[in-house]
């Protein structure tokens, strides 16, 4: 009996339980200086460069939950479609509202995935309710959204627009203006090269290796610059700040916290003109320093005859202006 009634429960649980998966594979022309558009309710976007006069599409979507009748009713209701209007090829799979409007109940997990690849030179514009986006090795102009997911890029060479409702952004060896906000999630840039500006609501910001301006922002992070050859701009409204200037020191930098330390490391023989005042610390130059120390929290004057301006701004952390090594100076 009492095995009897095991069996009955298995065979209970399965039966309540459903599993719906699609998968589509499908490739249309196309050719150089394009464009794709995906725009989907959920599921992982992944683009990459393919052969130069093909658009290969590979998608999965799976629902599992306890009402099969409603996962068949979403699939049917809301394809995946691919149309090509000239050399813009759009993939779509999104609810709309008015037609259709599904009221899940109990347990319900939808899982999706869009792996395409397009000529090298093509443009992308990426949307997802819900999941990554990936992009890697592509010339031309990127937009991206997610409303709850991380942001890969990697490579790309062209204006690149994305934000994300919650995760974090990697880039890596991107060319080009980039434009990046996250409402809350670790920002890394590695690499790259053109212009950077990043935004986060609550994570850290690095920026390594950067050939250009760097403009970033989080509400509550630490902000770390290394070998950045352009201007450097920096708040935190909690966090540290730590940046590694290069030889020659190319442009001006400016970095704000709220609440946090800053560190900077410099070459021996930078030439700067300082403005520095912490509010809660003290102001350190480790370097021969010329000009006005009004008390213990404030340093304005030059290093080594003055040159790029160096403004550093803590409301409640000391700052620190320290000389590099040889060999980091050099790099």
């Amino acid at each position: 009996m009492i095995i009897r009634t095991l069996l009955l429960l298995v065979i209970a649980a399965a039966t309540a339980s459903a599993l719906s998966e699609e998968n589509i594979s499908q490739q249309l022309d196309g050719a150089p200086g394009g464009k794709i558009i995906v725009d989907v309710d959920f599921g992982t976007i992944d683009i990459s460069a393919g052969a130069d006069d093909k658009v290969v599409v590979e998608a999965h979507r799976k629902i599992d939950s306890n009402n099969e009748g409603q996962e068949k009713e979403y699939l049917a209701t809301v394809p995946v479609t691919l149309s090509k209007d000239g050399n813009t090829v759009t993939i779509r799979a999104r609810r709309q509202q008015k037609d259709h409007n599904l009221n899940w109940s109990g347990r319900c997990s939808m899982d999706a995935r869009y792996t395409v690849h397009v000529p090298r030179n093509f443009n992308s514009e990426l949307r997802t309710g819900g999941g990554t986006i990936i992009g890697a090795e592509l010339t031309g102009t990127m937009s991206a959204d997610t409303s709850g997911g991380k942001l890969k890029f990697t490579h790309l060479r062209g204006p690149t627009g994305a934000t994300t409702s919650g995760g974090s952004i990697e880039l890596n060896g991107c060319e080009g203006a980039v434009k990046v906000d996250t409402s809350g999630g670790r920002i890394e840039s590695i690499d790259g090269s053109g212009s950077l500006e990043a935004r986060t609501s609550g994570g850290s910001i690095v920026v390594r290796n950067f050939g250009g301006d760097t403009k970033v922002e989080t509400s509550g992070g630490r902000l770390t610059f290394e070998n950045i050859n352009g201007k450097i701009t920096g708040r935190s409204s909690g966090g540290s700040i730590t940046a590694r200037l290069r030889s020659p020191v190319p442009g001006d930098v400016n970095l704000e916290t709220s609440a946090g330390s800053i560190d900077v490391t410099v070459p021996p023989d930078a030439g700067l003109d300082v403005e520095a005042e912490a509010s809660s610390g003290r102001v350190t130059s480790d370097l021969p320093f010329v000009g006005i120390r009004t008390d213990r929290e404030q340093l304005k004057g030059k290093i080594n005859g003055g040159g790029k301006s160096l403004v550093l701004r803590s409301g409640a952390g000391s700052i620190s202006i320290k000389p590099a090594s040889a060999d980091v100076a050099a790099r």
